[in-house]
């Protein structure tokens, strides 16, 4: 018989209340796909019945997810985002503690995503007062009824890529069948899909020099039929933008339906969720799934491979790997994460159980850091965290410069990984020595190991004594008393 831990089956209603909702599920439809009365469903998700075993193995099937992902989440991410937020400074004067925190998204997850709402709300209102005193000093600038508004926007794109584990079944199927309408051997996709645009829809696409001087890459005139690229990006870029705007084209209606379904509705979030979506498509386009599935398999999700094979950017294979959930071809679970040299993360998902700090800056000791001290190069860790965990993480760092030699270079590093019972899949575990992972956390306030000579914050758990006659590892890190 399955064991499952009492705690998790205690909230396991509230994780399928969840799950149905986040896929705009009514308790009807469920009741009808699993056989049984909306009543028992009603009383599953108020948690006042037990579920069976097999009843848990259809709604994992249902959901398209492992049931040991169904029975270890209890609102995982939801407690991840709220441990992050509580570990601003605004909460110093409580004493909370994380099973404090873990405790209350257990059994209270809808006031729980309240507080989260109303977080996020806070720091959009301290962003914008910032930036209105910025404003006000200077009388040059005008105040825009748009400021901070992409934060929100984003936050609810990057959510609905979460909720759907950055797989779209329909985009993917769109995708599959332009991609037999057009010559995609290596070297001819290019004017393939240039005449493609052409004949299906009258659009001529013109390599623009003048990108650099007006600050675009691609531009769309949708009543002239034109479709500028600028002549300053790489080949691999200029593929995605034709390949992008392919997919606003065949697969826009698909798209929408996708966004307001999850609850895009203003216009500003309905723009990036269509540029969003538009971009996986473009990638399912360049690297169909099947065959970019089965060549990542064969070479044991080596990027440099994928690249070459597909013709495409580290950070484009990197994209494609985290959308391998197909129910029959899945691919490694991974996480993802994009940050700049000062630590801003501009790109997060993950479906490894990584939770990624979604309001302050993840762990220093993360290697897709450290990974700008030797750009161009993989650098490999195997990252252990406070809850037994462990990780095996790869980044790399990427440039772009769009222009000329004097135009500014842009450096991002790349973040890959993903839990270890995968290692024997990927070549980067090869030569790893399980014995030594490096002890890492996800963020500073929120991390317990009392000893990390890299702590940039004290940790929210405990109060930390000063002494100014006594220095530890570092100015959190008190020294051991001797006894």
């Amino acid at each position: 018989m399955l064991d499952i831990n009492r705690e998790i089956i205690a909230n396991i209603g509230i994780v399928i209340r969840r799950l149905r909702r986040e896929k705009g599920i009514t308790q009807k439809q469920l009741s009808s796909e699993l056989g049984i009365s909306v009543a028992y469903i009603n009383l599953i998700e108020n948690n006042r019945r037990d579920i069976t075993v097999p009843l848990l193995i259809k709604v994992a099937k249902l959901f398209n997810i492992e049931l040991s992902d169904l029975t270890s989440d209890y609102n995982k991410q939801l407690n991840s985002d709220l441990i992050d937020i509580f570990s601003d400074n605004l909460f110093e004067e409580h004493d909370l503690k994380n099973i404090d925190v873990k405790e209350f998204s257990m059994n209270s997850p809808i006031i729980g995503d309240a507080v989260r709402s109303l977080y996020k709300k806070y720091l959009q209102n301290r962003k914008d007062l910032a930036l209105l005193s910025d404003q006000m000093i200077s009388v040059k600038q005008d105040i825009s009824d748009t400021v901070g508004s992409d934060i929100s926007s984003a936050d609810l794109v990057s959510d609905i890529l979460q909720s759907n584990n950055n797989f779209f079944p329909e985009l993917e199927d769109i995708a599959a069948a332009e991609v037999n309408l057009l010559d995609m051997k290596l070297g001819n996709r290019f004017k393939s899909m240039i005449a493609y645009l052409k004949e299906k829809f009258s659009i001529n696409v013109d390599l623009a020099d003048e990108g650099f001087v007006e600050n675009f890459s691609k531009r769309f005139y949708k009543e002239e039929k034109l479709l500028k690229i600028s002549n300053t990006l790489s080949r691999e870029s200029k593929e995605f933008m034709i390949a992008q705007q392919i997919g606003l084209l065949v697969a826009g209606d698909a798209i929408e339906k996708q966004l307001k379904l999850k609850g895009a509705l203003d216009e500003n979030s309905l723009a990036l969720g269509r540029t969003v979506l538009a971009n996986y498509f473009a990638s399912a386009l360049l690297m169909p799934y099947d065959l970019f599935w089965q060549t990542a398999e064969k070479c044991r999700y080596d990027i440099d491979i994928l690249c070459n094979r597909f013709d495409t950017s580290f950070e484009q294979v990197c994209h494609r790997l985290t959308t391998l959930q197909k129910e029959d071809k899945k691919g490694i679970p991974f996480h993802f994460m994009r940050v700049d040299i000062a630590g801003n993360v501009s790109k997060r998902f993950s479906i490894s159980g990584l939770k990624i700090p979604r309001y302050s800056v993840a762990c220093p000791r993360w290697n897709v850091y450290t990974a700008f001290l030797n750009p161009g190069k993989i650098k490999i860790q195997l990252s252990k965290m406070l809850d037994g965990e462990t990780f095996l993480c790869f980044a790399r760092t990427v440039s772009k410069r769009i222009g000329d030699y004097r135009s500014p270079e842009t450096f991002f590093s790349i973040g890959m990984g993903f839990d270890i019972k995968h290692s024997d899949r990927c070549i980067y575990s090869d030569g790893i020595d399980f014995k030594k992972p490096v002890p890492t956390g996800l963020s500073c306030r929120t991390c317990e190991r009392e000893n990390c000579r890299q702590r940039a914050f004290p940790p929210i758990h405990r109060t930390i004594k000063f002494d100014e006659n006594i220095r530890g590892l570092s100015g959190y890190i008190n020294p051991k008393e001797k006894k």
